[in-house]
């Protein structure tokens, strides 16, 4: 891309500016969205309020561009490369008087302007409800000539904080769950997972058992899987897509996606199939091609959803996924205290493997991944060291999409804001300076606190340096008086391995509490205060749970517990429940406040 040298631009002064944001006449709407964001962000900063003009006005002396489609590139002699560009990608360009965000459609100028506030002017969301907006007398942007494109083409942090708030979620430059001014979610997938239920109703089961998985000798109901095997099966799995395809014209993704257990099918065809190819995943992927092959001749441009996760993901020896198939490999196995490709665990060993060779025969890899312990939401989880180690192998692995799971169920999971805010930076660009936006985070969100909080981070860090201490997402505080062996939960009798928390010792844990006690007395103010006071309630929980406290100290610190979820409208401390049950199953339903019974 080739363009005029420029010096440092002056966008205002003094609450004045000379410039004017232009955007094409036939400006897409996350186009136009963009300026407005730029226009509000800008008379925040300054105190100017700029113009928002179409290409179409005669051309002024000083002007913000935005729009790669907008007819001032060219009359700058400029020239962006829009296939390099794609749908999220942008050019950040000063040129002569001008500054110009070029970005893809539809959502790269939006990508392009919350960059340059962020990246440029010092812009931060922390989290959807602060933010931090420098106040500046003089408004200069230095000479720029920078372009971005995304790591990954499809990037959606599923935390609650951001599932409900697309306006964050587009700040952050993710692409899921956005709406269509904010230019739409990159891949609209339907349903959205486990969809075997829905394609084979479990009401078939009375006339039709042979749809149904042979386990133990025995065709079986209720949440399985099918017998992939049967003609049948496949025809009404393919009527069913058809009609998803018509009824949700919107998605671009069509979930073909194994139920969440692994109740799957031993008939003699689909056993002799799985041996065969040395995988269970054998069996799914020839249906799912069936279906993709069937879908491909009228609708090319969709794509069959399905996942590499539990008893499906080792790959079939020879099997291959058609290339209108996505494979969304799941991490759900693993141990997520070091990163996948140095932790000593056979879970990881074995998914590094699968991911090897995942990588050369789809088409298309997406990730789904895990960032939170699912059965106690409120639990140290000590996972940040490897965020940044984990994305890197996706990226290097050709993963094209990461859905990073975490608390989506209920507001304030633990450490929501700082793990959702370095996901979205990882999530764009896996070499990310992590150090540096852990403490600004810090300091932006806790202020005086953030010292401690950082210190209490450290500590929980050196907790699982050790090689042989790993942590799963499902592991139990420690209990007294009872050891809880490695072993697996519920259902999932082949795949989900859970244990202890031994990294959670009494000694760290009453250290930590000190630690983050002195932080929360260093607090600027009640908001702050109560932030680190939801910085504690992990410790808190692990504490009660592992009764490391008892008699009036164990009274006092269950009153403060239950108290701080009250005032910080926390509403789960696990997956699935309510807090009232959750509460009443760990003991401590006496404990809640009058007030918020």
């Amino acid at each position: 891309m080739a363009g005029l040298a420029a010096d440092a631009l002056t966008l205002a002064d003094k609450a004045q500016s000379p410039y004017r944001i232009v955007i094409p006449a036939d400006a897409v709407p996350a186009e136009r969205y963009a300026a407005a964001e730029l226009q509000h962000y800008l008379e925040a900063m300054s105190g100017a309020k700029l113009p928002i003009v179409s290409d179409g006005e005669p051309r002024g002396d000083r002007e913000i561009v935005l729009g790669a489609s907008n007819r001032r590139i060219a009359d700058l002699g400029l020239k962006p490369d829009s296939v390099r560009l794609g749908a999220d990608g942008f050019w950040l360009k000063t040129a002569s008087s001008a500054l110009v965000v070029a970005g893809g459609r539809p959502r790269g100028t939006l990508y392009g302007v919350y960059t340059l506030l962020d990246d440029v002017l010092g812009v931060r969301w922390w989290t959807p409800d602060a933010e931090l907006v420098p106040k500046v007398q003089s408004l200069t942007v230095p000479e720029l000539d920078q372009v971005q494109t995304p790591a990954f083409e499809y990037r959606e942090v599923y935390w609650r904080a951001v599932t409900q708030n697309p306006i964050f979620a587009a700040r952050q430059r993710l692409n899921a769950g956005l709406t269509a001014e904010q230019g739409g979610a990159a891949f609209i997938c339907y349903p959205s997972c486990h969809s075997l239920d829905e394609l084979i109703p479990r009401t078939l089961f009375t006339n039709h058992p042979e749809y149904f998985p042979l386990i133990r000798g025995q065709r079986q109901t209720g949440y399985t899987q099918r017998c992939l095997s049967n003609p049948a099966v496949v025809a009404l799995a393919i009527a069913t897509v058809r009609r998803w395809i018509h009824e949700h014209p919107e998605a671009a993704i069509i979930s073909v996606t194994q139920n969440d257990n692994g109740e799957y099918c031993r008939c003699p065809t689909c056993r002799a199939l799985d041996d065969a190819e040395g995988s269970p995943a054998a069996s799914f992927i020839q249906f799912v091609n069936a279906i993709a092959e069937d879908i491909e001749r009228d609708y090319p441009q969709l794509w069959i959803d399905t996942f590499a996760y539990q008893y499906t993901r080792t790959p079939p020896k020879t099997i291959r996924p058609r290339r209108n198939v996505v494979v969304r490999l799941c991490s759900i196995e693993c141990c997520f205290a070091h990163p996948f490709d140095r932790c000593t665990s056979e879970e990881n060993r074995r998914f590094v493997a699968d991911a090897a060779i995942w990588q050369h025969i789809a088409t298309k890899l997406y990730v789904w991944d895990y960032t939170t312990n699912f059965r106690h939401y409120q639990q140290p989880f000590p996972d940040l060291g490897v965020l940044q180690p984990n994305l890197r192998f996706f990226r290097d692995h050709g993963v094209k999409g990461v859905f990073e799971q975490g608390n989506y169920t209920s507001k304030l999971g633990e450490l929501e804001g700082l793990r959702s805010y370095l996901l979205a930076k990882l999530l764009w660009d896996p070499e990310a300076d992590v150090a540096r936006h852990t403490r600004e985070f810090l300091k932006g969100y806790y202020g005086a606190a953030a010292p401690g909080i950082q210190t209490y981070l450290d500590r929980l860090q050196a907790q699982v340096e050790p090689a042989g201490c790993h942590a799963h997402i499902y592991d139990a505080p420690p209990t007294p008086g009872r050891r809880l062996a490695a072993g697996v939960v519920g259902t999932f009798s082949e795949t989900y391995h859970y244990s202890t928390a031994r990294y959670l010792t009494p000694a760290f844990l009453a250290e930590a509490d000190q630690v983050l006690a002195q932080a929360e007395a260093t607090a600027d103010n009640e908001t702050v205060r109560l932030r680190v006071r939801v910085v504690r309630l992990p410790v808190w929980y692990a504490m009660l749970a592992s009764r490391q406290v008892s008699g009036a100290a164990y009274t006092k610190l269950l009153a403060d517990f239950v108290e701080t979820l009250h005032r910080a409208d926390i509403t789960g401390l696990r997956e699935r429940g309510g807090m009232d049950e959750e509460l009443k199953e760990m003991g401590w339903e006496a404990a809640a406040p009058a007030s918020a019974k």
